[in-house]
């Protein structure tokens, strides 16, 4: 981030520039009033440091509150700890600086003010005792906090921790023009000096017809077999070993469905083949200046490069056709089909090993079943709601326990169950309303549960041990969650309403940090990419889009897909692990789409159904495992060969 002061000051000159007067005093004002300083950790800490020396608390909450919506709330959950302790840290040199000066009132003030705050916590329980403690400095609980060593030790630690996030968040394109200008000249730079070396004449020694000299010492014949293992395309290109293994069987595999060689050959990169010729022949008139250099090793080297050219460009040519195919290399080793529901199939989850698979149907009837090596029952559950329409809704396995799983319908009966004894341990009636979703927290014993009755929805967060109700999370008037997911650390909670738009929630202070304003019908499914920046959300009406967390009035790409109307959806959309590829249900059957699927074409199409309800992606082991679940009663379990 050393860089920002810079591009700050080239935008004003670009503003300036453009005749952008009112957006440069806008900017200017901006720059004034931002609290991360230019991300300059030293005038951070110093900003902290005068809110304490000033005794100015409010100051100091709001600065640290804005640090850890924009920041601290975007780190792993295990680094949660340190963040609490470092803000402890800070709180407490608040009191020690209130205390050495005699402040009296500005501790009362403080207790006053964080104590609902801070009475839970047990590292804060003596510390309620200091406004009526003399001489805190010389009472052991108190008196390391006020050493020198202890309050330079802690903004040490401090700006260290925000040094370290800073370099590590990722940085805005602008911010990197100087990063990638540096790289590329170092790398033309490189170029150049590997095309002087390339330019250099090969040092051949001749022969004289007047002065033979001593006779030429030819190379003995092992040396050709040598050069033939050296320069061995296999040893130069180890593609070339993966497109053998999968010429096995001839051309034609039903997985690839190849066309034959003889078609290849015509689809040589023109880049790649004319290089090749003229090294060949560089080399060859190169050595044929030389008489000392012996036929047989010529003609050795000259088969040995035409053979080489032959096969790297067949390789090139296979590579090439693959890609066009399969895109970057998903192969459909099997398919197998579940038939065990007699009903539409609403709701489909793997675990997170991916040795178990829940489906649920519209009848109430839940199924744990094993996909591989063939689609087996383990456990069957039966929805206890009296009421005949008893759909499963909503369906997530727990987070840190792969032997458990909960399940919603369409009553307002939640309940927890145990695939291993077959049993349900316990269960939670909402009379009334209608489950809509419900997730697990990767990180935490709670999940977050949506409730929808005839006058409003309903987003509750309860704990899974107590099956007690935590809290109820805020929520606009008059809209239902009708999907969510969580962050990685499971701080936040994304949420999509059934008026289109989507709510960010900040679990640990139990806010609305952010609502965007995506979609014109209902979002029915949401979920992250894989770097957690991006959100893909998908309507009601088909749209399906991508959105940015970092700037969320852009949108990445959209595109419309057809979805089966009027019917009780799960899951309708899914990634593989590197965020690259889509999982699509489909009104055939599910699909597999490189990002983005609006502009790239279909890399697998997993048919098998008359109308796609739900769908998961395991990518727990090598082979990767797709499951759909369709409106006839059937899953459809697809084992893909992962690139």
């Amino acid at each position: 981030m050393s860089h920002v002061q810079y591009v700050d000051e080239l935008v004003k000159e670009y503003l300036l520039f453009r005749g952008f007067s009112q957006t440069l005093r806008a900017f200017d004002n901006d720059l004034k009033a931002e609290k991360e300083k230019g991300f300059r950790v030293d005038k951070i800490v110093d900003q902290l440091m005068q809110y304490i020396y000033n005794y100015d608390l409010t100051s100091l909450r709001e600065l640290w509150g804005h640090l850890d919506t924009r920041m601290f709330s975007r780190l792993e959950s295990h680094f949660a700890s340190g963040i609490r302790k470092l803000e402890n840290a800070v709180l407490k040199m608040y009191l020690v600086n209130a205390a050495v000066n005699n402040k009296q009132d500005r501790i009362q003030e403080f207790f006053t003010k964080m104590a609902p705050e801070l009475q839970g916590h047990s590292e804060w329980k003596e510390w309620f005792a200091l406004p009526f403690v003399k001489n805190p400095e010389d009472n052991p609980i108190y008196s390391v906090h006020f050493s020198r060593q202890w309050q330079d030790t802690m903004l040490v630690s401090l700006h260290n921790f925000l040094a370290t996030i800073f370099q590590c968040m990722p940085q805005p394109t602008l911010l990197t023009i100087d990063e990638d200008t540096n790289r590329l000249k170092r790398l033309q730079e490189e170029n150049e000096v590997l095309k002087q070396r390339l330019s250099e004449p090969v040092k051949v020694e001749t022969v004289s017809d007047v002065n033979p000299g001593p006779t030429p010492q030819y190379p003995p014949i092992m040396d050709d077999f040598y050069i033939i293992a050296q320069e061995s395309p296999l040893m130069e290109n180890p593609k070339t070993l993966k497109s053998l293994i999968r010429n096995i069987g001839g051309g034609s595999s039903p997985i690839l469905s190849r066309k034959p060689v003889t078609n290849i050959k015509k689809q040589v990169d023109p880049e790649i083949a004319p290089t090749k010729r003229t090294n060949t022949k560089g080399r060859l008139n190169s050595l044929s200046k030389s008489d000392a250099v012996a036929k047989r090793s010529i003609s050795c080297d000259s088969r040995l490069t035409s053979s080489r050219k032959r096969d790297s460009s067949i390789d090139t040519a296979f590579e090439r056709k693959t890609k066009d195919k399969i895109d970057t290399g998903y192969i459909l080793l099997s398919q197998e089909e579940y038939t065990e529901h007699k009903t539409s199939i609403i709701q489909c989850k793997s675990n997170a090993s991916g040795s178990y698979v829940a489906t649920g149907d519209a009848d109430g009837i839940i199924k744990i079943w094993t996909p591989i090596p063939s689609p087996k029952t383990v456990a069957t559950f039966t929805s206890t709601t009296a009421n005949s329409n008893k759909a499963v809704t909503a369906l997530d396995w727990i987070s840190k326990n792969e032997r458990y799983f909960l399940h919603g319908d369409n009553n307002g009966l939640i309940q927890l169950h145990d695939t291993r004894d077959c049993k349900t341990l316990w269960e939670i009636q909402n009379e009334g309303s209608r489950i809509v979703t419900l997730l697990c927290n990767p990180a935490e014993s709670t999940f977050v549960c949506s409730l929808s009755d005839s006058n409003e929805g309903k987003l509750l967060l309860y704990d899974i041990k107590t099956k007690k109700l935590e809290r109820t999370l805020p929520m606009e008037q008059n809209v239902t969650a009708l999907c969510c997911t969580y962050n990685h650390n499971g701080q936040l909670l994304i949420t999509g309403l059934s008026n289109g738009n989507i709510l960010i929630h900040d679990l640990r202070r139990n806010e609305i940090i952010d609502n965007l304003s995506c979609h014109s019908s209902p979002v029915i499914d949401i979920e992250l990419i894989n770097d957690y920046t991006n959100i893909c959300a998908q309507s009601e009406d088909g749209k399906l889009c991508q959105r940015s967390l970092n700037h969320t009035s852009k949108t990445i790409w959209e595109t419309k897909v057809k979805i089966e109307k009027n019917a009780v959806h799960g899951k309708l959309f899914t990634f593989d692990q590197s965020g690259s590829h889509m999982l699509l249900c489909t009104q055939s059957g599910g699909n597999i789409y490189k990002m983005p699927p609006g502009m790239q074409g279909k890399v697998l199409e997993l048919g098998g159904h008359k109308g796609t309800l739900c769908c998961d992606w395991s990518t727990a082991n090598q082979s990767g495992t797709c499951i759909t679940g369709g409106a006839e009663g059937k899953a459809r379990v697809s084992t893909l060969l992962s690139p």
